[in-house]
């Protein structure tokens, strides 16, 4: 079992070259620290503004999706008004959970259901005033609560300010507040204040709940005029 993720940049055409270069300097660095960060972590940015990611353990999925979006609501970028909806949205994303048929980082291929399915849902997502964040697993009893969450977690994370966005990714990458503090100097209540107006409880509540799923232990299916049935994986 694996989750994938798609993702691009919205907007990222108004952009300068500048900005363009430097965001996707600055993304291919954040890829680097998720390598170290995630046990079997894979990311790649490609297609200019596309960037793809797997994981082994789906549980860390959401919090990686997450890590992502804030990175890039917290880019600075001059004419901010001009670029709204980039500052708003940073990014659309899409969480697959499923199985994977290659996963060879030598021969950069990763093919199988999980990344069908991110890049499938990407594809099928509308305006971003609608939501920026989906999730697609291949567990029909989880799918409902699983897309409550990224609906609910993408709309606290749209309404997030640069300065809250910067606040946020830094908690989802597990630094405490006076070390958030420290590196974007500023007090430690100013963090939290960010936090609170960011309804970062909301968040790490929602976060937990998906960190302590088990994705493994059943496989079911539906069938025709016959209750579920349940199979335990192996």
């Amino acid at each position: 079992m694996y989750a994938t993720i798609s993702a691009d940049i919205v907007s990222s055409t108004s952009l300068s070259i500048d900005e363009t270069i430097a965001l996707k300097k600055g993304i291919n660095s954040l890829l680097q620290s998720l390598d170290g960060k995630f046990l079997g972590f894979w990311g790649r940015l490609i297609k200019g503004d596309y960037v793809e990611c797997l994981l082994p353990n789906p549980a860390n999925a959401l919090r990686t999706a997450l890590i992502l979006k804030t990175f890039v609501k917290s880019f600075a970028v001059n004419k901010a008004k001009e670029k709204k909806l980039f500052s708003t949205y940073g990014m659309r994303i899409a969480i697959g959970i499923g199985e994977m048929r290659i996963v060879n980082r030598g021969e950069d291929i990763m093919d199988g259901d999980a990344i069908y399915r991110s890049g499938r849902s990407l594809a099928g997502l509308g305006a971003p005033s609608k939501g920026t964040m989906t999730i697609n697993a291949d567990n029909a009893m989880l799918q409902p609560s699983l897309q409550t969450i990224a609906l609910l977690v993408d709309a606290l994370i749209n309404n997030a300010t640069q300065r809250q966005s910067e606040v946020l990714h830094y908690k989802l990458m597990s630094f405490n507040e006076n070390e958030i503090a420290s590196l974007l100097g500023m007090k430690q209540s100013a963090v939290s204040q960010h936090s609170t107006a960011a309804q970062w409880y909301c968040i790490d509540a929602a976060l937990k709940y998906f960190e302590t799923l088990n994705f493994y232990d059943y496989a079911y299916s539906l069938v025709a005029d016959e209750p579920v049935r349940f199979t335990r994986r192996r």
